[in-house]
């Protein structure tokens, strides 16, 4: 399969991607206490249309783009007095290359507007790049070529468990 045009970049603990390696699982979960109700319809859209979404980490301690995985699933619950929590499931952990580790290395996703008009008016391709202050909780950024090189040369190790 191939991936979607989108990708969900968020921040996690080195300890929490070290434990998967030390068990020896590329699969995972984790909960974030922001409503991730963005990701959830780009997820459907993504497996809507036969596609990955991939999602990638950045190490808290160091601000370094460091593994990616693909998304099984993203589940938004809304508790008492507006309080919500995200958990995200996702397989096929797999690390990054170093030359790729640099927050500039990722750039945000821009409006479909933006990439409608550059597709049909002779104009500059406009990126950001990704930084700090866009980061947390989650940042939408352009599916990054590692990833599309990744899942072009090899078939992901598990599949999901809700298709």
């Amino acid at each position: 399969m191939r991936p979607f045009h989108a990708s969900i970049c968020t921040v996690v603990t080195q300890a929490a991607l070290d434990s998967f390696h030390e068990i020896g699982s590329t699969k995972g979960s984790f909960k974030d206490q922001h409503p991730w109700y963005v990701a959830r319809e780009l997820l459907v859209e993504a497996q809507t249309n036969d596609l990955l979404l991939p999602l990638i980490f950045v190490t808290e301690e160091t601000l370094k783009v460091s593994h990616w995985a693909l998304i099984d699933d993203i589940d938004v619950t809304t508790y008492a007095k507006h309080s919500h929590e995200s958990r995200c499931t996702f397989y096929d952990l797999q690390r990054v290359s170093l030359i790729f580790e640099q927050l500039d290395s990722l750039t945000l996703l821009p409006p479909r507007e933006q990439i409608h008009r550059e597709s049909l008016e002779p104009i500059r391709v406009l990126r950001n790049h990704l930084d700090e202050i866009h980061l947390r909780p989650y940042a939408i950024c352009e599916t990054p070529p590692f990833v599309s090189t990744s899942l072009d040369g090899e078939t992901t190790t598990e599949t999901p468990t809700n298709q």
